[in-house]
C-alpha cells in the first residue's frame, strides 16, 4: 500500500496523485509539487490515503512542501499575468 495525496491544478482540472512523503495535508491545503514540467503550485483535493500498489502507475512524483505566503502571492501574479493575454 502507498501513501498518496491528490493534487489538482486548475479549478475543474484532473487530479493528479502525488507522494507526500511524511506530510500530512487535509483538502484545501496549497502544497508544492513536482511534474514534468518543474515544481508547481496545487491544491489538495484528496488528503492523504493508502492505495494499493497495483493501482498506481509508479513513479509517483513527490511533494516537495507545503505553498507558503510567497509561493501563493506568486501563483496569484501569475494569474492575473495569465487573465491578460
Amino acid at each position: 500500500m502507498k501513501n498518496i495525496i491528490g493534487v489538482r491544478f486548475k479549478k475543474l482540472g484532473k487530479i493528479y496523485f502525488f507522494n507526500p512523503k511524511n506530510l500530512k495535508v487535509k483538502k484545501g491545503d496549497k502544497v508544492i509539487v513536482e511534474t514534468s514540467q518543474g515544481e508547481e503550485y496545487g491544491e489538495v483535493v484528496i488528503p492523504n490515503r493508502h492505495i494499493e500498489d497495483e493501482k498506481i502507475i509508479s513513479p509517483l512524483k513527490k511533494v516537495t512542501r507545503m505553498a507558503n505566503y510567497r509561493d501563493h502571492k506568486h501563483y496569484e501574479e501569475y494569474k492575473k499575468i495569465k487573465k491578460m493575454l
